[in-house]
């Protein structure tokens, strides 16, 4: 995901106070066999992928292997990736596939799922206002949804599940600025023909992030009754929160210190407006989970990180209506500690872990991917 960060607002509850509990280690593991229909069964509640984010696609062979070794240690059953049609299809009618299938050959070699997430419009079907931006939303969404089936279609028998675009309720990542209509006709258009190349699949909505107004976006909970209000929900098998929430904790109250920019629990929100909507039978997911580490603003320390994680993990146990989380990154992005970007990683970049690679052992083995089926 070439996003990195979100932050989200809170109402606290219980659950997640009770979440900060420290885990046992139980039994590790990850299911050997994933098919398509063993990726779908296995996106449970409890269950845990990772996110590499968006320069995983650029790393040497060696690099790549090792991070995604990282990932399956620690009992992940799946990394998310960019199926990133500005890399696929930078030229109208040249479509070259390469790098999405080594990062595809590679997790699922592993015995890992892949999340994909069709994203990103290349400079030529970018409309016209943002053609110079490298997330200007597409001019055409039906342009959109052709290339997501076309991917759907590639990857038939290696993934079953799909995100469509991601944070599109930021300006950052759908410039000019984020737009429900467009996004519904690109959620629409996209589940159709990904479900045409593959009726299993499971289409999940972009990761919502809080979307400040000041900063030129739309409030999460917003965003969702408008697609709502659209009809474009029915297009979407789950929907999708990143419930980013540095440099404070998921637990804090609001009002305290930062805690009023902390919006992991728009979820609850989210989740009582699909209830009144009769879609109580709807999973939320969270496809990016973490916090930076470092020096930049914003930052917390390490074993902060490790408790968000660990208070996010935890909140999916005995909430069945979660899906599985994400946790955003595998690795560091770089070694500048005073890039936010650079230090979501549960590892570093030397590959040494931070302690919430523990974390997430730990609860990949009180949890392993078979309980979630």
């Amino acid at each position: 995901m070439k996003p990195r960060r979100g932050r989200v607002g809170v109402v606290v509850l219980a659950a997640m106070l009770a979440a900060s509990a420290p885990l046992s280690p139980g039994h590790a593991g990850v299911a050997a066999a994933q098919t398509p229909a063993d990726c779908i069964a296995a996106s449970g509640s409890t269950q845990v992928g990772g996110s590499p984010g968006a320069l995983f696609g650029g790393l040497s062979d060696a690099d790549l292997a090792r991070e995604l070794d990282v990932a399956r240690d620690a009992g992940m059953f799946a990394v998310r990736i960019d199926v990133d049609w500005s890399v696929v299809e930078p030229v109208r009618g040249a479509r070259d596939w390469s790098v999405p299938d080594r990062m595809v050959d590679a997790i699922t070699s592993r015995g890992m799922c892949v999340l994909g997430i069709v994203t990103y419009a290349p400079e030529w079907a970018r409309v016209a206002t943002a053609a110079d931006e490298d997330y200007g939303r597409p001019a055409d969404p039906r342009l959109f949804a052709d290339f997501a089936g076309a991917a759907a279609e590639r990857y038939r028998d290696r993934i079953s599940l799909w995100e469509v675009w991601n944070e599109p309720n930021l300006a950052t990542y759908f410039r000019p600025a984020p737009d429900p209509v467009v996004y519904a006709l690109m959620l629409r258009g996209a589940y159709r023909e990904i479900t045409r190349s593959n009726p299993d699949a499971v289409v999940v909505s972009g990761g919502m992030a809080p979307g400040s107004a000041a900063a030129g976006g739309i409030p999460a909970v917003t965003f969702v009754l408008a697609l709502y209000e659209l009809g474009a929900v029915r297009y979407a098998d789950a929907l999708n929160v990143h419930p980013f929430t540095f440099p404070g904790l998921p637990n804090d109250a609001p009002g305290a210190g930062d805690a009023d920019g902390n919006s992991a629990m728009v979820l609850w929100p989210i989740r009582d407006v699909m209830v009144a909507r009769g879609d109580a039978a709807k999973p939320v997911w969270m496809t990016a989970v973490g916090a930076p580490t470092g020096t930049g603003r914003g930052a917390v320390s390490e074993e902060a990180q490790a408790s968000t994680v660990r208070i996010l993990l935890n909140a999916t146990v005995g909430n069945s209506w979660l899906g599985p989380s994400f946790v955003y990154a595998v690795r560091d992005n770089g070694t500048d500690e005073s890039v936010l970007d650079d230090n979501f990683g549960i590892v570093r970049r030397d590959f040494t872990p931070k302690p919430a690679l523990a974390e997430v052992r730990d609860f990949t083995r009180l949890y392993p991917p078979s309980a979630g089926r």
